[in-house]
């Protein structure tokens, strides 16, 4: 089915009108941009709720992350490979991160690029094959 422009444009002209008869035409300007700046204000909570839940998340993979990391460097650890300064040195970094002051985003951000890298690396040690109960390099 085609449409028309031409009705269209009618239709929506009429509507306006109806619309425009409605809230008063006096007022209109008034309430469109009322409900431009309500839109936006409810656009702006929702963002901040967001930003919250986000923040939250982030702190949650983070602290996740670690955990794996040290279960992963203890495995590494047990199968004779090298894991403790690696251990100690992300451990350290974590703490400072997860305890110390500044933007927390920025903060728990980089403690969860940390402890991804970190658990990563334990992993891919992890995965190198076995010989005399020593990790082959």
């Amino acid at each position: 089915m085609r449409r028309d422009p031409i009705l269209l444009a009618w239709g929506l002209g009429l509507a306006l009108a109806a619309l425009v008869y409605l809230v008063g035409p006096d007022r209109f300007l008034f309430r469109v941009l009322d409900t431009l700046h309500v839109l936006g204000w409810r656009l702006a909570e929702v963002i901040d709720d967001l930003t919250a839940v986000a923040l939250d998340v982030v702190r949650a993979l983070s602290i996740g992350l670690y955990v794996t990391f040290v279960v992963l460097g203890f495995a590494v650890a047990r199968r004779g490979g090298s894991s403790f300064g690696s251990l100690l040195v992300v451990s350290l970094l974590f703490l400072a991160l997860a305890g110390g002051s500044g933007v927390p985003n920025v903060r728990w951000t980089a403690a969860l690029v940390l402890t991804g890298v970190a658990a990563a690396v334990m992993t891919g040690r992890l995965r190198q094959p076995v010989r005399d109960g020593l990790a082959v390099r």
